[in-house]
C-alpha cells in the first residue's frame, strides 16, 4: 500500500506550507450560542463571531480554522473571515490520519498502522541527515 499522498500532506502541514484558507471547517449552527453547554470548536467560533458583531442564528453556518485546539476559549479558532496566518498542525494532522484510516480500514489499515508508517518515514528522513 502506498501512502505517499498522505505523507506529502502531513509533511506540508508540519512545514507550515498549507494555506490556512484550505483548512476552513464549516459547521451548521443548530441552536443559539447561549444554549450550548459544551465548549466545542463551533461554540468558540460562535463566540468569536458574536464578538465581531457577526452573530449566527440556528440554521446558519459558521466557518473557522483551528489555531490552538488545546484552548477551550474562543482563542482556539479564527473565523474564515479573519486574517488567517496560522493553524494547529497537530489537530489537522490528526484529522488527516483519521480520514485516511476511514478510507483504508477495509484494507486492514488502522490509525495505528498509518501512524507507524508516518513515523517510520520521519525516522528515515532524520537518518538521511547523518
Amino acid at each position: 500500500m502506498d501512502c505517499e499522498e498522505l505523507r506529502s500532506w502531513v509533511d506540508r502541514l508540519e512545514r507550515g506550507a498549507v494555506d490556512p484558507s484550505e483548512l476552513v471547517i464549516t459547521n451548521r449552527v443548530s441552536k443559539k450560542r447561549e444554549d450550548y453547554t459544551q465548549s466545542t470548536r463551533s461554540v468558540a467560533a460562535l463566540e468569536r463571531a458574536a464578538d465581531l458583531g457577526l452573530a449566527r442564528a440556528p440554521g446558519q453556518s459558521v466557518s473557522y480554522v483551528v489555531v490552538d485546539d488545546a484552548k477551550q476559549s474562543r482563542e482556539r479558532v479564527l473565523l474564515a473571515s479573519e486574517e488567517l496566518n496560522e493553524y494547529d498542525t497537530g489537530f489537522y494532522r490528526e484529522l488527516l490520519v483519521r480520514a485516511a484510516a476511514s478510507v483504508l480500514s477495509p484494507l486492514g489499515w488502522r490509525e495505528s498502522d498509518i501512524e507507524q508508517f508516518l513515523s517510520s518515514h520521519d525516522e528515515l528522513s532524520l537518518k538521511s541527515f547523518f
